[in-house]
């Protein structure tokens, strides 16, 4: 995955997933290949949530591409192609390299995140490393902008091999099929991240030389970088370990994690909550516009993977921290497991801000309490997304447009990048945290 936006604002709304459920939907009479806008434009009458506030002047004018351009950032269709596409990338199933970056001028390709299992991953790449220069054969080539970048990458097809530079290290990569992983565990003396298996899955690997020496003895650190494939289940694997290991103290990286699907949301919630009740408990609340509400309930769970009142929890966000991520956030503050102070939210520097520029969001989260559906024509194979509903954490509170920060009483983290080479934002954090004992 390579983000081709130079832009920190842009990079979000097209890193942020909305929260999206997948419904197939069968409208009567609008179903013919040849009749797609019919079928758009009732989909949008009957489900979407800001149809009351939208511009409908001339839509029935409008080819399909306009009238999408009038839905919110959020809202959109998509071919048959497309929607394929979509599926398989939200699946886990990508080719690429598997890196999203920004692109600082004086300095180079600054990684922001790397998916866990990608080529990138393997070959040694992370966030934070700045990329200057690219090599294939014997030509070298200075990233001194990012079209020159991605002109680079472009000119390789799949399992083609070159290397990547920054100004102290090579990797020597190549844009591949493979399944991502979601999470990774880190604690004072080794790691868990999720592999290539020979079914195709994944399996959990360990690897010492990711540990974070700087972790307590009693802690552990787990990133979760998406609510999607198999995110559920991998935090089940970890959630296994960090009990096994009678860890006490969790630290939960949601920084840079746009969300993803209510399903997998709600089965990763159910790791707490079904360690303290045994009926059915609210994951969130969603509102249609037609005053209908909804519940969804965490899933419930069992076994080794639980995790217990007593676990002291740590969350880390940032303005990236958005939707499904925000929604966990809801669940476990709703039911005791996370106080406000215990959520440590990035504190941009002004360094990043005027690189950003003006639209650029710092000391909160990014603010997304509202939901998106999938409808799909089954005459074509098209698909639109559209915000169907609000939404809320079980406790009451809705986060849309206000976000959290230190109003709600979470601690601010200063942090010199959305990305730093050894994440000084987080052994910041841990230094606040063993300052608190």
């Amino acid at each position: 995955m390579i983000n081709y936006k130079n832009r920190p604002l842009k990079i979000l709304v097209s890193v942020l997933s909305a929260i999206l459920i997948l419904i197939a939907t069968l409208l009567s009479g609008c179903l013919f290949s040849g009749d797609t806008k019919a079928w758009m434009l009732k989909v949008i009458e009957s489900n979407y949530y800001f149809y009351d506030d939208m511009n409908k002047e001339g839509l029935e004018d409008l080819s399909i591409e306009e009238i999408a351009a009038r839905l919110d950032i959020y809202s959109g269709y998509y071919t048959a192609e497309e929607y394929e596409r979509e599926i398989n990338d939200n699946d886990g199933k990508k080719i690429g390299l598997g890196i999203s970056s920004n692109f600082v001028e004086g300095k180079g390709v600054y990684v922001v995140t790397v998916v866990e299992n990608s080529p990138a991953r393997e070959a040694g790449i992370t966030p934070g490393d700045i990329i200057v220069s690219g090599k294939s054969g014997d030509k070298v080539t200075q990233f001194t902008s990012y079209k020159i970048f991605t002109d680079f990458l472009l000119a390789f097809g799949e399992d083609e091999e070159f290397t990547l530079s920054t100004a102290d290290k090579d990797f020597t990569v190549a844009k591949s099929d493979y399944t991502a992983g979601y999470t990774f565990m880190a604690t004072s003396d080794t790691a868990w991240e999720f592999a290539s298996a020979a079914d195709g899955g994944l399996y959990p690997r360990e690897n010492p030389a990711r540990a974070r020496d700087y972790l307590p003895d009693d802690a552990a650190y787990i990133n979760l970088s998406q609510f999607f494939g198999s995110a559920p289940a991998e935090m089940g694997v970890l959630f296994e370990k960090f009990n096994a290991m009678e860890k006490k103290t969790m630290i939960l990286d949601l920084r840079n994690n746009g969300g993803g699907y209510v399903s997998v949301m709600q089965d990763i919630a159910g790791y707490f909550v079904s360690s303290i009740v045994t009926e059915d408990r609210v994951a969130m609340t969603a509102e249609y516009r037609n005053g209908r509400k909804q519940l969804w309930p965490c899933t419930k769970q069992k076994g080794a993977a639980l995790i217990s009142e007593d676990t002291d929890i740590y969350v880390l966000a940032n303005s990236g921290t958005a939707s499904a991520s925000e929604a966990l956030i809801g669940v476990l503050v709703s039911y005791g497991f996370l106080d406000y102070e215990d959520i440590f939210i990035s504190d941009f520097s002004e360094t990043y801000l005027e690189w950003a520029g003006a639209g650029a969001k710092t000391a909160r989260t990014y603010g997304k309490g509202i939901m998106q559906s999938t409808f799909v024509n089954r005459g074509t194979g098209e698909a639109l997304t559209l915000t169907t509903a609000r939404i809320g954490w079980p406790n009451g509170k809705c986060i849309h447009d206000v976000a959290l920060s230190e109003k709600d009483g979470c601690t601010l983290s200063p942090a010199e990048w959305t990305a730093t080479k050894n994440d000084d934002e987080l052994r910041g954090i841990i230094e606040v945290i063993n300052g608190r004992e």
